[in-house]
């Protein structure tokens, strides 16, 4: 089986050429294993089989028919509990407001999920629209964390520890100005927040639109949005906000750099009312989450990464806008996607 060149990639980074190689040896004997057992058949697409960075997805019929897909999860050396955290918090959901787990087996990583629309992500509806869908599907996901995953509070804690070294790399990044110290100044704050919050739901913390994707019309002609892929967390629901912030810059409904940032604010802003989260404790998440992602970013970039450089931009960019603090006559629209 030819793996899309995205996932291989990323499994040979992790993993290494030989065991990512004896990984995807192993998949057609996998696919074959499980079809039998499972009673499925083969139900390819024009574009499958598809992957992201961590999975790859292959489109089978159940006995019954119904859509389904065969999810292979990666091999992970950096985190070899992902994909046993990933199906803890899909059995916490047990399909209300993410993707239906229907079987799974260990051993091959693999589950059997339902299938929704693959051609269709949250990406499809207008900026406008996007508060008050992701809201509900947010407060849908709101459920008591269960025991054993990674707490944002832990995460927040090692941020912490870390902060005077990681500011220090800000003295070689170009785009840094003294006024930017306030929004690092804020972000400190914010982590502090959130390393002693008393909140423990299930999170979702990769949120973004591309992990949204829509239902099939159920017997009553009625479909709704659905979350993939999560990156399971436990802590305050203010802190999923973030990724909603950093995609989609291109279209944000101004050509001057003030009114972007003041657009993005008010955008973060309802997507906390529609989420019914405390939107001070949102926005400052977000700037916190940015910041750090600021700081991996100038790792990288020190580290001879040169695009991210284009990234560290686009999350200093973010983290003045929900910080009020001038965005330097950036345009919104030139910075670097993600990606």
């Amino acid at each position: 089986m030819k793996v899309p060149q995205v996932l291989y990639d990323t499994a040979t980074e992790i993993n290494g050429a030989r065991h990512t190689h004896a990984w995807t040896r192993a998949l057609d004997f996998m696919l074959m294993e499980l079809e039998d057992r499972w009673s499925l058949t083969p139900d390819p697409q024009p574009t499958s089989p598809w992957a992201g960075c961590e999975s790859l997805v292959i489109p089978v019929l159940t006995a019954q028919g119904t859509p389904a897909i065969i999810r292979f999860a990666a091999p992970n050396t950096d985190n070899p509990q992902v994909h046993d955290q990933i199906l803890t918090a899909l059995r916490a959901w047990d399909g209300r407001g993410a993707v239906q787990v229907l079987a799974d087996d260990p051993s091959f990583r693999a589950t059997l999920q339902e299938r929704l629309r693959t051609d269709t992500n949250l990406s499809a509806l207008p900026l406008e629209q996007v508060p008050e869908v992701w809201g509900q599907l947010a407060q849908a996901l709101r459920v008591p964390g269960p025991a054993g995953l990674v707490r944002v509070q832990d995460i927040a804690a090692g941020w912490l520890e870390r902060f005077e070294g990681d500011s220090a790399l800000l003295r070689e990044f170009p785009d840094f100005t003294p006024a930017d110290w306030s929004v690092v100044n804020a972000a400190r704050l914010w982590i502090d927040r959130l390393a002693r919050s008393d909140e423990s739901w299930l999170l979702h913390a990769d949120l973004h639109y591309y992990n949204i994707l829509a239902g099939h019309p159920d017997q009553y002609g009625i479909a709704t949005w659905k979350a993939i892929d999560p990156q399971p967390l436990t802590g305050p629901a203010a802190y999923m906000i973030a990724p909603l912030l950093w995609n989609r810059m291109t279209e944000i409904p101004s050509s001057d750099p003030e009114g972007q940032a003041a657009w993005l604010r008010d955008f973060a802003s309802e997507l906390c009312r529609c989420a019914a989260v405390d939107p001070a404790l949102g926005l400052g998440s977000a700037i916190a989450r940015e910041v750090e992602n600021m700081f991996w970013y100038l790792r990288s970039a020190l580290g001879g990464t040169q695009k991210a450089w284009g990234d560290a931009a686009r999350s200093l960019w973010v983290a003045r806008a929900l910080s009020h603090v001038s965005v330097q006559g950036v345009d919104a629209h030139r910075l670097k996607p993600l990606g």
